[in-house]
């Protein structure tokens, strides 16, 4: 039995040592972990090299669609506006809404975070808003921090709810008729402590104690309602793709329209010392482009998106029926994979990205460059995606995945839904990503479930949940958070000051879990 697991739990050990002690980047570390996965099926678990082959490659086509071309697709439209000028009078926009430090720091860190995260995520909700607190004034330490924090509750969602949807897929629920408000409702009500919390905690940060709080109590609780019901509304009765995005968008409205009107003098401490001048010439470089214009792609994307999805059921049901279904695996067991080729969260992105850039006035040359320069920067990171999930298949295929599972519930028994949440968080620590810490544990939550007769979609909602707050200490995150405020080689300080919150908010999460299957 122990010798079983310990060669279950190569490939995994392997991601963790390369990525952490060798510092490797995932795209080497997991190239390689499927080659070393590849030669343990054949030579422990007696797969021939056919169905290897074919395991990966229906892990690889399960990846780039509808994963891969959700990601392409997320960073092509947050670039595009780059490109137009939309995103600097975005930034423009929401840096010039309050003096208030606090009030900043919610708009910013919480507000603008989620929604960058909703929208685009692989580490634009961190970089973004935290380059636009330094250029306000926030101390660039603080401001990373704040920005990792305010980042711990949405990226089970990111991307257009692509670790969500990719944990869907791993664990097999669509064969199991399962359906995707099954998985995304118990996720979203996991992560109420953490979205609850998020908010005190950044004013908490910017005033250095909870005395912070004192004359911004009301517009703090507003962010925190504004942001999680409808949060949970949509993740709960319409998807994943939009919970986190149209969470973000009401509640930034919210907090914008009550930082305008607060009244009264504001404590000198929390005064901003400065103006994002930067933000402000790039808006001023493109006078023609309206606040209005520059939302316009990602208006499109909600409402093409929720136009798509049950909430329509005649269009819904009609694209939905625009798919082919092939089996691919050569071996026993094989599942069947199936291509929605029009309803897919990534063409939406797309064609959203598409209109709203020839609104703001990119021509087709400037959509070309960019569709092109997209792929060039971020094929690295879908092809990751593509052997993780790659890995993952082959793993579940030979075996591995059920020896793991039948390890763990040896050794934690009926405990282990408290250490749930634990296992995505250290995927995700890890990898830096949620979807592959959701790609990576999904099928094993769903094993442990069967063995423990609890419901699989609460133990893969509690790895997706664990995932969110293990990435506000990933390495990968921390250092994408340093580069962008010019602080590199201060990671340590920055891990040290966020260390404790994630540790908290897994402790909140191990909780729940455990609390939801005993109830």
């Amino acid at each position: 039995m122990l010798l079983q697991v310990i060669l279950a739990v190569i490939p995994i050990a392997w991601l963790i040592i390369s990525m952490t002690a060798f510092k490797m980047s995932g795209f080497n570390a997991c190239g390689i972990g499927l080659i070393i996965t590849a030669v343990e099926c054949i030579a422990v678990y007696g797969m021939s090299v056919v169905e290897v082959g074919t395991g990966a490659l229906e892990g690889a086509l399960a990846a780039i669609w509808p994963i891969g071309i959700i990601m392409f697709g997320a960073m092509f439209v947050y670039n595009l506006s780059l490109r137009t000028g939309g995103m600097d009078v975005i930034k423009n926009m929401l840096a010039s809404v309050s003096n208030d430090k606090r009030v900043a720091a919610l708009i910013l860190g919480w507000c603008f975070g989620n929604f960058m995260e909703g929208i685009a995520g692989f580490g634009t909700a961190v970089a973004i808003p935290a380059a636009m607190m330094v250029g306000l004034g926030f101390d660039p330490i603080a401001s990373a921090v704040i920005c990792l924090i305010g980042n711990a509750a949405s990226p089970a969602f990111g991307a257009i709810g692509t670790p969500t949807i990719s944990a869907y897929n791993t664990a097999g629920f669509e064969a199991m008729g399962i359906d995707m408000i099954s998985l995304s409702a118990p996720t979203s009500l996991l992560l109420a402590g953490l979205c609850i919390l998020s908010p005190f905690v950044i004013v908490w940060l910017v005033g250095g104690s909870p005395k912070a709080l004192k004359g911004v109590m009301p517009i703090t609780i507003v962010s925190v309602i504004s942001f999680y019901v409808p949060f949970y509304v949509i993740s709960a009765f319409v998807g994943p793709e939009l919970s986190v995005t149209i969470g973000a968008i009401i509640s930034l409205v919210a907090v914008v329209i009550m930082g305008r009107k607060s009244s009264g003098d504001i404590p000198e401490e929390y005064l901003l010392e400065k103006k994002d001048e930067a933000a402000g010439a790039a808006a001023s470089a493109k006078p023609q482009m309206s606040v209005a214009k520059a939302w316009i792609p990602y208006v499109l994307i909600v409402i093409f998106i929720l136009g798509s999805s049950k909430l329509v059921p005649p269009i819904n049901s009609a694209l939905g029926a625009i798919k082919s279904t092939v089996t691919i695996y050569a071996g026993e067991n094989a599942g069947a994979l199936s291509f929605s080729w029009i309803n897919t969260p990534g063409v939406w992105m797309f064609l959203a990205g598409i209109i709203g850039g020839l609104i703001q006035g990119a021509s087709v040359g400037d959509l070309g460059a960019e569709f092109v320069a997209t792929i060039k920067k971020y094929w690295k990171a879908v092809a990751t995606v593509v052997f993780i999930v790659a890995i993952a298949k082959l793993m579940g295929y030979a075996g591995m995945v059920t020896k793991l599972a039948n390890g763990l519930v040896a050794l934690t028994g009926s405990f282990y839904p408290f250490i749930a949440p634990i296992i995505g968080g250290i995927g995700c620590f890890v990898t830096g990503s949620a979807t592959s810490a959701c790609v990576m544990f999904a099928k094993l939550q769903t094993e442990i479930a069967g063995q423990l007769n609890i419901d699989p979609t609460w133990l893969v909602a509690a790895n997706s949940a664990g995932a969110t707050a293990g990435k506000m200490i990933s390495p990968q995150s921390i250092a994408m958070a340093a580069a962008a405020i010019s602080v590199a080689g201060s990671d340590g300080k920055i891990m040290s000051a966020t260390l404790k919150w994630c540790v908290l908010y897994l402790i909140i999460l191990c909780v729940c879990c455990y609390v939801g299957v005993i109830l």
